[in-house]
């Protein structure tokens, strides 16, 4: 690992032990707001409160942090405001990942902002209500929330996220018909289940909290995604990458969405790298084909005609 800008040492309590971190230089991230204004009978609550773990920060990690957070109950989101040349007016909701128990904020959320920004794209990074794994709990069912009362929850935070960035196109100099939803693994599962499973949607946000494309980052699919995918009564543009080497969510899963995709004339691009494990992020480590993902998918967003190079 090359030089870190800063080094301090600093006992950090992740995954049950304590380590020394690497504090590069950080970035200056936008103010997070409180996803609802009001936020009543709220079926996700920790009493103990909120709990953040930090990990090693990465030379090239744009935001210099490497967080996540767990026990969320209160959402909120950060918007990052596009810089660069290219222009469209293009909205881009990020989903970090973290199984529903963690939200890697910088790692799947603010780092890719970042980058984008560069290269037109307004996007707001969510931070959305967690679930927790049972007392002596591994499996992924074993979870303090069931999920009958979660994945409401968490699919209408996803929701009110794009209904939030529509709604100020005007100041943000957006589109409001180029507005999408994007997730990484556990947020890959949320993006999907935002834009196509209606099981998990309430209230008005049926009409507001739509996305105009779809971006699926090694993404999470569990058992009952193909009949969703099938029944989904919109679809919208999908962008997709796994790494050939994921255990967790294997690619299989997504070379099945893509054949229904294809089945139902969706614009689907799908992307699998020989290398790439599970988690890799941005990519830069995983190798350099994998690294390009985030070049693909600025190219397949202007493919689309979402994106207009002047």
């Amino acid at each position: 690992m090359t030089e870190c800008w800063r080094r301090l040492a600093l006992p950090v309590f992740f995954s049950g032990f304590f380590g020394i971190i690497c504090l590069a230089q950080k970035a200056d991230l936008p103010e997070e707001i409180p996803l609802w204004k009001q936020l009543s009978d709220n079926p996700i609550d920790y009493p103990e409160g909120e709990e953040m773990l930090t990990r090693e920060v990465k030379p090239w990690a744009l935001s210099g942090r490497c967080r996540a957070f767990r026990r969320v109950s209160e959402p909120t989101y950060a918007i990052h405001r596009a810089k660069g040349e290219v222009t469209g007016g293009v909205g881009l909701v990020i989903c970090p990942g973290g199984g529903y128990v963690d939200v890697w904020l910088d790692w799947e959320g603010h780092n890719l902002a970042l980058w984008l920004a560069e290269r037109g794209i307004t996007s707001l990074v969510l931070k959305y209500r967690t679930n927790e794994r049972r007392p002596g709990g591994r499996d992924y069912m074993e979870r303090i929330h069931d999920w009958e009362t979660y994945l409401p929850a968490v699919v209408s935070d996803a929701r009110e996220s794009i209904r939030i960035l529509r709604s100020k196109a005007g100041e943000l100099n957006l589109d409001p018909q180029k507005i999408g939803v994007a997730g990484f693994s556990a947020g890959g599962n949320l993006a999907f289940s935002a834009a196509f499973d209606v099981r998990y949607w309430q209230g008005e946000l049926r009409q507001a909290g739509h996305p105009d494309f779809v971006g699926l980052f090694y993404p999470w699919l569990w058992e009952g995604f193909e009949e969703v995918a099938r029944k989904a009564p919109r679809t919208y543009p999908t962008f997709m990458f796994n790494g050939g080497q994921d255990r967790v969510t294997p690619a299989v899963d997504c070379l099945d969405l893509y054949r229904i995709f294809l089945e139902r004339d969706v614009p689907a691009e799908l992307l699998i790298y020989a290398k790439g494990k599970h988690g890799f992020g941005m990519g830069d480590d995983a190798g350099k084909s994998a690294a390009g993902w985030k070049f693909s998918f600025v190219s397949w967003l202007e493919d689309q005609r979402f994106l207009i190079r002047e």
